[in-house]
């Protein structure tokens, strides 16, 4: 949506494709009356429309559900859009599900609004239960949605019967688009599971004036922000955040990156384990493929390409958020506005580094999934070798009686013969055809055995050269994470 539209006609349209309007839209209202306050009032609501009945303080926080309600919540999110003025390219955004996004919509005398959201993947493991020794290894957990589960059907018929395998990612419940809980888990195509969707709005009227107020809307905060946000009076001095706004979302894009960069290390772990049992695997050609876990490889793949995507987008809202406030701040105090700069710079560089080991993992499972690959490799021609003998055992028993067959079929007539008085005789000349045939099967063997030890001992000379240039004599491959 335009930015230059008005969001009602956004409201109305998102109003008809929903069957019911409710207000069940629980929210808490913190808020900062004051200098003279060092905690924030706190008001549990159950319905939106009940923060009407509160009046604004100088500092207003909202923690308020996912920014795409339900039928039930309808009319409770939509009474914090026409409180707090919230555009509806905003809202449009969550229903598009958009990787990440800035907006500054100017409302002229100091004041403004400012929204970011942002998109990423999750990555959360369990642990088997029990006592026994594989208690600490990663737990597979079955997919739920229909979409995915027929995907994985399709794409992945066999499960890989081995406790050694590397395990299943937790899928957490859907939460960006709604679907009617009274429906089945197959039925539940519209959902995106296992994604993390944050939404913040930052609201300044007359920044700078008698009666400035800030409010932050958080859509979906975690919990660790979320406790930032309830003691922050203990922890900075609210007229700095009253002075610079901006230092709100400095904490907003410090949780992003926190989420992150847990996720990737969270992901390190489960390549760890994904790593050893390969390692183990390719040191020992001879086990079956079922070993493999096909599906686990996969899985890293592509998890760590959807976390290098959350990589990008975080560089991205780092980046928008950092030029617009040394374009656009209006701080009076120099110190706090280049401190504040000097905060979005260093989360800056603290995503571009997540982002290279993220890229450095991608590469790690790359050189995995080659090693993978090898081991297949391996295998086939251990198949061939064995299929080779075979045709080598076939040859020699026909190369043994190849010359007697030949000489037989050249001189065969001649050495049998039926006299006059009856019977078969055999003429004295047939010895010299088995004599010829054992002499000319004698040189063929010998010739063939010759020639086969003199080719490996030629590649066993040369095997040992190669190895001692390298010194990698009697050394053996560690596989390490």
């Amino acid at each position: 949506m335009s930015l230059f539209l008005d969001k009602r006609l956004y409201v109305e349209r998102f109003r008809q494709d929903l069957p019911t309007q409710g207000d069940e839209y629980n929210c808490t209202l913190l808020k900062w009356p004051g200098s003279t306050t060092r905690t924030l009032l706190r008001h549990d609501l159950s319905r939106a429309s009940e923060i009407e009945a509160f009046s604004d303080g100088q500092l207003n926080i909202i923690l308020a559900p996912l920014d795409d309600s339900s039928p039930d919540s309808v009319a409770g999110f939509e009474a914090l859009v026409e409180r707090y003025d919230i555009p509806g390219a905003f809202l449009e955004e969550r229903t598009q599900g958009v990787l990440n996004s800035f907006g500054y919509v100017p409302e002229g005398s100091g004041s403004y609004c400012i929204w970011t959201h942002f998109l990423l993947k999750d990555v959360e493991r369990t642990e088997t239960p029990g006592n026994n020794s594989d208690s600490t290894k990663l737990l597979r957990r079955p997919l739920r949605t229909g979409l995915v589960t027929h995907l994985k059907q399709m794409l992945l018929p066999s499960k890989p019967n081995t406790p050694k395998s590397a395990e299943q990612f937790e899928m957490h419940q859907p939460r960006i688009s709604y679907v009617d809980t009274d429906k089945d888990e197959e039925g539940a195509d519209g959902y995106l599971p296992s994604w993390t969707s944050r939404s913040f709005f930052l609201h300044v009227r007359n920044h700078g004036g008698n009666n400035a107020t800030v409010t932050l809307l958080c859509f979906e905060p975690s919990h660790f922000l979320e406790d930032e946000l309830v003691n922050l009076p203990q922890r900075i001095n609210c007229s700095q955040i009253l002075a610079n706004p901006f230092i709100l979302l400095e904490m907003v894009m410090y949780d992003l990156y926190m989420q992150l960069d847990s996720n990737l290390w969270e992901l390190r772990d489960i390549f760890q384990v994904e790593q050893n049992h390969f390692g183990y695997l390719t040191a020992n050609p001879t086990l079956p493929l079922a070993e493999i876990d096909f599906s686990a490889l996969h899985l890293l793949a592509d998890y760590i390409i959807m976390l290098r995507e959350g990589c990008h987008g975080l560089l991205t809202t780092v980046d928008a958020v950092a030029e617009h406030y040394q374009k656009y701040n209006t701080v009076n105090d120099v110190v706090l506005r280049d401190k504040t700069y000097e905060a979005f710079k260093y989360r800056r560089r603290l995503v571009a580094s997540t982002s290279e080991r993220a890229a450095t993992f991608e590469k790690r499972i790359n050189n995995l999934t080659t090693l993978f690959f090898n081991h297949i490799s391996q295998q086939d021609n251990a198949m061939l070798m064995r299929d080779s003998s075979s045709v080598k055992a076939i040859a020699v028993v026909t190369l043994v009686f190849l010359p007697v067959t030949t000489v037989a079929t050249i001189c065969g007539s001649q050495f049998f013969y039926t006299p006059s008085d009856g019977g078969i005789k055999m003429d004295p000349k047939a010895w010299v055809m088995f004599g010829l045939s054992a002499v000319l099967s004698l040189v063929l063997l010998g010739t063939w055995s010759f020639y086969t030890q003199s080719l490996e001992q030629k590649y066993a000379r040369g095997r040992r050269r190669v190895l001692n240039e390298r010194g990698k004599l009697d050394r053996k491959l560690v596989f390490s994470a």
